[in-house]
């Protein structure tokens, strides 16, 4: 596991990816989205959430080296410096840290996960980790993502210590409710980490939900800060502006 705080100059390679053998390092990517962030999407996922929206617009397999060269032209372009890997899940791609190796010297590197595969997140260079926690209760998270939650929770636990992490959960009426809310604020208490609360919407999913009301989101909120100092939520700022582009291909 690596973290950056200062940022320092990356050198950056042009190699390109002709093969996909094995010893060949790519990344699987499925499009790159622009706005005060550059976005980078992986298409696959090991949960199989009810209420994803994500859908993938490709699946075609470059280097490290390419993708980053990439995101430095449009650094050159448009000024962004900060750079989001996500999906999907981003740490089913095995050669996630030689990205993240290159980028973390000239861009501020988040990565979101749902914190399955720590080995990667281990060998990854990132200034914060995003960690996507579904339920505490075990058996609505396999409701939900038709996987257990253990791995994450203890993706939660591992990476606590290094202040650089934030947790998120989505206010889902009648999956994750109120209490469930305040379950999960408790178990973070522990190391009192940066908490936020995303109000569920309904977008071509399978989930039979509804959206949960601003004084829902608001009560989630005041709840949690019983337990925690950092509680934030959808109501409060838009994570990221309006996309000004969407590349598809390199």
């Amino acid at each position: 596991m690596a973290f950056r705080g200062e940022t320092h100059r990356a050198i950056t390679h042009t190699t390109d990816i002709k093969t996909c053998h094995p010893e060949v390092k790519h990344i699987q990517l499925s499009h790159i989205s622009v706005s005060d962030i550059i976005t980078v999407l992986t298409p696959t996922c090991n949960f199989r959430c009810r209420y994803c929206f994500f859908k993938p617009s490709g699946c075609m397999n470059h280097s490290p080296d390419r993708i980053a060269d990439l995101i430095q032209r449009i650094r050159d372009e448009t000024g962004v410096e900060r750079v989001l890997i996500a999906g999907g899940e981003p740490t089913l791609q095995e050669d996630l840290p030689e990205l993240t190796e290159i980028l973390a010297g000239d861009f501020h590197v988040t990565i979101s996960t749902n914190g399955t595969r720590r080995d990667v997140l281990r060998r990854s260079t990132f200034h914060e980790v995003h960690v996507d926690l579904k339920a505490l209760d075990e058996e609505k998270h396999i409701q939900l993502t038709g996987e257990s939650n253990r791995e994450v929770l203890e993706c939660i636990e591992e990476f606590s210590g290094s202040e650089r992490i934030e947790v998120s959960t989505v206010l889902v009426p009648g999956f994750v409710d109120l209490d469930e809310i305040e379950g999960i604020a408790e178990f973070l208490s522990v190391w009192d980490v940066p908490y936020r609360i995303t109000g569920y919407v309904a977008h071509g999913n399978s989930l039979d939900a509804r959206r949960p009301r601003d004084d829902e989101i608001r009560e989630a909120a005041r709840i949690s800060r019983r337990y925690l100092s950092r509680v934030s939520t959808s109501l409060d700022f838009r994570r990221h502006t309006k996309r000004r582009m969407i590349i598809r291909t390199l």
